[in-house]
């Protein structure tokens, strides 16, 4: 499994953020790329071209209800209806690294995310991530999600370390 942190420039030096303690502690399955809105980077590119690659995205409800309503996108069903949703994990997964309300901005601003193959994880528990205000309901932080990936993926080992490494971090 490949994990690719598809950071906005702000988030890599916040002290809040998660993605450090996934690269810090499952740093041979994760790497970061910098959203650029102008200059997408040409490996995520082509990556996203490949067959096993998917983006990381929420729930069908939560991506109904919040991201097209918030990402203000012409028409609702773009969301759903160009991409190819993937039931089996795939080999790389794309996850954008930010915060919700960056996110939303990046997808908008990126029509290469819009039309790339999505995962969803499905079952998850409730966040336990509290540093940040303006979350959203049934999201999860950018750890939270890798370690439920490790878990689907029987990586158990590296859910586990990712695990106590997250709760040492939110104390």
């Amino acid at each position: 499994m490949q994990i690719i942190l598809l950071t906005h420039e702000r988030e890599a030096t916040r002290p809040t953020n998660t993605g450090n303690i996934a690269l810090q502690y499952a740093g041979d399955y994760c790497q970061r790329i910098i959203w650029s809105r102008v200059t997408p980077s040409s490996l995520l590119l082509d990556k996203l071209a490949l067959e096993g690659t998917a983006l990381l995205f929420p729930k069908e409800t939560l991506s109904t209800e919040t991201l097209t309503t918030e990402v203000s996108l012409e028409n609702t069903d773009d969301v759903l209806t160009q991409h190819r949703e993937l039931k089996q994990l795939p080999e790389t997964l794309v996850i954008i690294d930010a915060t919700w309300q960056e996110a939303r901005k990046m997808l908008r601003q990126s029509p290469y995310l819009k039309t790339a193959a999505r995962y969803c994880l499905t079952e998850t528990t409730k966040s336990e991530f509290t540093l940040r205000r303006n979350q959203v309901e049934g999201g999860l932080c950018t750890v939270e999600c890798i370690i439920e990936l490790f878990k689907q993926a029987n990586m158990n080992t590296e859910a586990q370390c990712l695990q106590v490494e997250f709760k040492r971090f939110c104390q």
